[in-house]
């Protein structure tokens, strides 16, 4: 995902770890987060996320917050809302992102919606 000609790459500034499945690799990143991360150790999941987030992510010692994602009315995404919600989560804070199929709606942002979340959180910092 780095790419060769990563920085962190190029230098052996990077580390990895193996996780045991979704939930183990998630409560590793957690825990790494909670202790490394300089920023606030608020985390922000989607609503609706997997059941098993809010509880893998509180129990890493983060608190666990949320932003709009998923709109019941049209079975969509609240592209908007999302996009309003992320807009105000406070800089130096943790977003989650489920990357594909989200779980547990399974509803996407199109390529072009991607983008425009990326550059907003970027953008925030």
């Amino acid at each position: 995902a780095l790419g060769e000609d990563n920085e962190h790459i190029k230098n052996s500034l990077n580390a990895t770890v193996q996780g045991i499945s979704g939930t183990g690799s998630l409560r590793i990143g957690g825990a790494f987060l909670q202790r490394f991360f300089p920023g606030s150790k608020d985390l922000y999941l989607p609503t609706p996320s997997w059941g098993n987030h809010t509880p893998i992510f509180k129990d890493s010692g983060l608190n666990v917050k949320q932003y709009r994602y998923y709109d019941p009315a049209t079975c969509g995404l609240n592209f908007s809302g999302a996009l309003e919600d992320i807009s105000k989560i406070p800089e130096k804070s943790i977003i989650l992102l489920h990357a594909c199929a989200h779980n547990p709606t399974g509803v996407d942002p199109k390529p072009e919606q991607w983008k425009e979340l990326s550059k907003l959180i970027k953008d925030r910092k």
